[in-house]
């Protein structure tokens, strides 16, 4: 991946080996396609804890946390708490916990929006822009080098065969 060495200790998966015991038994199963997934599920995984562990440890920055500031980091207008938890796929009740610690500790701010001052809307501050400034273009870079092992050409053909994958 680039020069970096992951140092987790990887999932057991089955061996190829025994997708071929199971594909005796059932005859439908494409070892091929089982073990392309198990690897690519293997990979992700590698990845995500390698750029998060990376952003807990400097920034105690959750995966969770970098999503939805940066929707806000994307929304200079603020945005519907509940359109937030909707955009991060998490539920209403983790959302609200979040930016309760996140205008806490300053990062986010919640105001009314309209003229009858009941709709909120959440935004980052200038403290959590600032953070954002900070933090996002090393994030990208670091996220980039692990792709370097791949051509641009390889990289665009990735994209369209996972969303190919996705649309299955």
């Amino acid at each position: 991946m680039g020069g970096f060495v992951l140092n987790l200790n990887k999932r057991e998966f089955p061996t190829r080996e025994a997708l071929r015991q199971f594909a005796k038994q059932i005859p439908a199963i494409n070892v091929s396609a089982v073990e392309l997934l198990l690897q690519f599920l293997q990979t992700s995984f590698e990845i995500q804890h390698y750029i998060f562990d990376i952003l807990e440890k400097k920034y105690k920055l959750s995966e969770g946390k970098l999503m939805v500031m940066i929707i806000l980091y994307q929304s200079s207008n603020g945005i519907a708490p509940s359109k937030l938890a909707e955009k991060a796929c998490v539920t209403r009740a983790t959302i609200s916990a979040m930016l309760h610690r996140m205008i806490r500790d300053g990062l986010a701010c919640s105001f009314s929006n309209s003229t009858d001052g009941r709709a909120k809307v959440v935004a980052l501050t200038e403290k959590g822009r600032v953070f954002m400034d900070e933090i996002l273009p090393e994030h990208f870079l670091r996220t980039a080098r692990l792709m370097n092992n791949l051509t641009e050409e390889e990289q665009i053909q990735l994209v369209q065969l996972l969303k190919k994958i996705k649309g299955n």
